[in-house]
């Protein structure tokens, strides 16, 4: 028997061993993705870059199982953690996260001696957290490492942990490393197509090895020079694989004149010489998955002890197998794949008979340590179907808060019910029960189509009248999932109130009406938005259920808005009763939007800083985040403090944002630019958003703004009939009271060039912003004075400052053209000062010309700014700010959470200011910037 050296010769990745070492030592790097086919040597090339690194590195790998999509969720990351624990002990990892009950202590049972059980309640955010927060707090004392293997066979949950480290990892010591097949799994191909707009993200794909390089490897296997046209032959059979171009060396030593034309007979030949109890145990190893437990290996064989070892060595030795901290796993899943798919159907069965068998014997199976997904699987493949019904139950049942893994056994309990005799009595639930777990998993994951198809299954077996209450629920989630997607359904909230009595109170009517206040506010009914507001508070203080008065209290804030009443008591009741961050910062982003649509811009930004800090406290900044980026972006541009807007809008474009939220950033963007006077900026960004405008009801209030900048455009360009032709098409659609603020400032500009008081006339008012517009539309029909002259009174209460100076000029206009040259002074003096200012060119030039032709002086003065550094290196404002927190020795999550920024960002910042200062390090740059007075 031919033995394989330890370590195959590693050819032709110099060049990818150097991105790697690049990117561990770019502190701007946080994540490296390795793409490849099957055998390219993507593990090989991790492992030689970690042979590569300092003693002082900690090295944490997790391998995704290959039956992962169905398998036990969090896989990699349970490995990860489990070895950790056995790395720095159960002290020293209290140590990194000193919190009680945490919900890490669910995959740990050391930790939860230590510091008692999770809380029942405990999230997924909670976790990812806690994750986070070992690592980075790890990554402080000495660098940290994280590999995560064959992530095209990662789960649900794993994906989703994967995609929250990536969006928040902020510690310079601490580099992810993933490797994946691209063409294997489409979720993670989307995920990557999103990660790849990362700025510090890195992702490689290697070559396969050219000629030159198959040669000098099959060398190294033969231990001299390979016959001429060998090598070619081996290049050409391998197409470069490193992992074939190795099992054709090898075979080679076996008979010279034989290349085998089957690659499941190359991959077969690794065990060629082995003896039948080695292949035996390999064959066992197959059946149970990559990588196997060594407890479940060695309770499943038929060796004895001695010669369970001896296996296990001659495996080894041969590289067919390699130990873990906790058990084997394949060399290659490509190997493993051969040796299963050699075997007959019946020994398949059998072998996975023989694991679900030791499964079920297990005491850790009996004590809930999340193995029941292995046995539903086992069973399955086994043809044990009532044991593997039970199982996926129990899979689904272990499951509770990963929403993906638990449809998924769901699922395969319904397909199941209707295979397995009496399969309701051996789970206790028909398939009714099973589809509300089902509907209920997808409304808490955000599964829409599943959710709603299962919904509409379920609400046809249930007879309402007879369980009025599971109707309604059924009803309710149903609504909330088809709210994800297409702006929900009031009919089905409404049937769900029908069906819930009002007595005795319960919380689930109360999260009904909380439901149907939001879909009121949103469908412009702002009375019976109110009404059901009151309703759903009134039973959160019935019940106990403070997070439901919160949301009632700022339902009915956003109520108050669109009636033209006052929200500011309605939140402040919602902030009191909130008593977690969550709810806060739900609470936060639902006043955000009330203060701006209110003209309450400065408190409004008050809240979204407060929302921000939530979001990093939370690590929610990549849910909530986006949305109050948007409302203090327009926040900013209302009270003309544009350059911070625009800081704030370029910073926030080089995020991961959704559509709708990056598409609102570009036309505030727009807006800024236009007033400035780059009518083609201007363009650009309305051009962009209009691409990331999709036709459904939550992109409806862009779409109307998009209208009105493109308006804007036109007029500015001297397009006036394009204009008119916009504005009419626009005010055609009869959904515009629903959506008024956003319509009013359309009107405003329409009023320019053509008459559409009957439009204005059908509109509510219902805010001080609606107020101003409605305003200016009045005085630029009537071109009377006073009117204008309101209008100004009415930007100045809401202190939007490029508003108010367009509306001084009109009045000015006005004044002039009665002949009142002396009461046109002030006007036009102000409004060329805050155009000035504003650095609203255009209008500022405007101002100019009226002036010259009145003959009035304006006498503008502009404050001159501070003295700048003698340098500033090119450093922006912002970046100085980021500066002065690096040279106090803030990590990057404090600077994104002291300057309400995610931690991406901050990174990114940190870079440039890297680069721009010459420095290597944070400390050398702060050096700098102490030499220089730049803090």
């Amino acid at each position: 028997m031919l033995s394989v050296p330890d370590r195959g010769a590693f050819v032709g990745r110099a060049a990818e061993v150097s991105a790697l070492q690049r990117a561990y030592q770019d502190e701007s790097v946080h994540t490296v993705l390795i793409a490849g086919e099957p055998g390219l040597g993507k593990s090989r090339l991790v492992s030689e870059f970690a042979s590569r690194l300092g003693s002082d590195v900690l090295v944490l790998t997790g391998r995704c199982p290959e039956f992962g999509v169905s398998g036990v969720p969090f896989a990699p990351f349970v490995t990860i953690m489990r070895a950790l624990v056995r790395r720095i002990g159960v002290d020293e990892l209290t140590v990194l996260l000193p919190v009680a009950r945490p919900a890490l202590s669910r995959w740990l049972p050391e930790l939860a001696k230590r510091t008692g059980a999770a809380e029942p309640e405990s999230d997924r955010i909670r976790l990812f957290g806690e994750i986070l927060t070992v690592l980075e707090q790890l990554a402080i004392s000495h660098p940290v490492v994280l590999v995560l293997e064959d992530l095209h066979w990662a789960d649900d949950s794993s994906r989703e942990l994967l995609a929250f480290l990536i969006a928040n990892l902020t510690q310079r010591d601490l580099l992810l490393i993933g490797t994946h097949r691209p063409t294997d799994s489409e979720p993670l191909r989307r995920l990557v197509t999103g990660l790849r707009r990362d700025p510090g993200v890195r992702v490689l794909n290697p070559e396969p090895l050219t000629k030159h390089e198959v040669g000098r490897q099959l060398a190294a296997v033969l231990n001299r020079e390979p016959e001429p046209g060998v090598a070619t032959r081996v290049f050409q059979r391998s197409k470069g694989i490193p992992l074939f171009v190795e099992a054709l060396g090898r075979a080679l030593q076996e008979d010279p004149d034989r290349v085998p034309a089957d690659l499941t007979d190359l991959l077969l030949g690794y065990q060629a010489g082995l003896p039948e109890h080695a292949k035996a145990l390999l064959r066992l190893a197959a059946a149970a998955g990559s990588p196997v437990r060594a407890a479940l290996l060695e309770s499943a064989t038929d060796l004895s002890d001695d010669a369970l070892h001896l296996a296990l060595r001659q495996l080894t030795d041969q590289r067919l197998l390699l130990a873990t901290d906790t058990g084997y796993e394949f060399r290659h899943s490509l190997i493993r794949d051969a040796v299963y798919d050699d075997m007959l159907p019946v020994e398949r069965k059998r072998l996975h008979t023989r694991l679900s068998q030791v499964l079920l014997g297990e005491d850790a199976l009996r004590a809930g340590d999340q193995r029941m997904g292995e046995l539903a699987y086992h069973a399955y493949a086994a043809g044990d179907l009532p044991y593997a019904l039970v199982a996926s139950w129990g899979a689904a049942t272990e499951s509770e808060g990963v929403q993906g893994e638990r449809v998924r056994q769901l699922d395969r309990v319904l397909e199941l019910c209707d295979r397995v005799p009496d399969a309701a009595t051996l789970i206790g639930a028909d398939r009714l029960a099973v589809l509300e777990r089902i509907v209920e998993a997808c409304f808490h994951g955000g599964i829409v189509e599943r959710g709603v198809a299962a919904a509409d299954e379920a609400l046809e077996l249930l007879d309402a009248a007879a369980a009025p209450e599971r109707a309604a629920r059924l009803y309710y989630y149903r609504a909330g999932l088809e709210n994800q997607s297409s702006g929900g359904s009031v009919d089905d909230l409404t049937r769900a109130l029908e069906l819930l009595p009002a007595r005795p109170p319960s919380v689930l009517r109360g999260e009904v009406l909380a439901s149907l206040a939001a879909s009121r506010v949103f469908n412009g009914d702002a009375d019976g938005a109110a009404r059901d507001a009151r309703a759903a508070v009134e039973i959160a203080e019935q019940t106990g259920t403070p997070a439901l008065a919160a949301r009632g209290y700022a339902y009915h804030g956003l109520a108050a808005v669109a009636g033209n009443g006052s929200a500011v008591a309605y939140f402040e009741q919602a902030h009191a009763a909130a008593n977690d961050p969550q709810t806060l910062l739900t609470v936060v982003l639902w006043e955000s939007a009330a203060l701006v649509a209110a003209g309450e811009y400065q408190a409004a930004i008050e809240a979204i800083q407060q929302g921000l800090r939530a979001a990093h406290e939370t690590f929610r900044f990549a849910d909530a985040g986006p949305i109050l980026l948007v409302k203090w972006a327009q926040a900013l541009a209302a009270l003309g403090r544009w350059p911070e807007a625009l800081g704030l809008i370029d910073e926030s474009l080089t995020e991961q944002l959704p559509p709708l939220s990056k598409a609102a950033l570009l036309l505030c963007h727009a807006r800024i630019v236009l007033a400035q006077g780059s009518s083609p900026a201007a363009t650009s960004s309305a051009d962009a958003a209009a691409e990331l405008l999709s036709d459904g009801p939550w992109a409806r209030q862009y779409q109307l703004q998009l209208h009105t900048v493109r308006t804007d455009i036109a007029i500015a360009d001297g397009r006036s009939r394009h204009a008119h032709e916009l504005v009419a098409e626009t005010l055609a659609a009869d959904d515009l009271a629903t959506h008024h603020h956003e319509v009013w400032p359309l009107l405003a500009t329409a009023a320019r060039i053509a008459d559409f008081a009957s439009t204005a006339d059908r509109l509510p008012v219902t805010t001080a912003v609606d107020t101003a517009y409605h305003a200016v539309c009045t005085a630029t029909m009537d071109s009377d004075p006073a009117a204008w002259h309101r209008a100004v009174s009415a930007w100045r209460t809401i202190d939007q400052r490029y508003d108010l100076a367009r509306s001084l000029l009109s009045a000015a206009e006005a004044e002039l053209a009665v002949g009142n040259r002396a009461a046109a002074r002030e006007p036009l003096r102000e409004a060329a000062e805050l155009a000035a200012d504003l650095g609203a060119t255009p209008l500022a030039n405007a101002v100019a010309q009226v002036a010259e032709r009145a003959r009035i002086a304006l006498q503008v003065t502009r404050s001159e700014p501070a003295n700048e550094p003698l340098r500033t290196f090119g450093l922006t404002p912002r970046e100085i700010d980021v500066l002065r927190l690096v040279a106090e020795g803030f990590s990057n999550r404090r600077i994104a959470a002291e300057l309400f920024i995610s931690g991406n960002t901050a990174g990114v910042h940190v870079s440039r200011i890297l680069t721009k200062l010459g420095a290597a390090t944070r400390t050398e740059a702060a050096a700098v910037a102490r030499k220089h007075g730049l803090i």
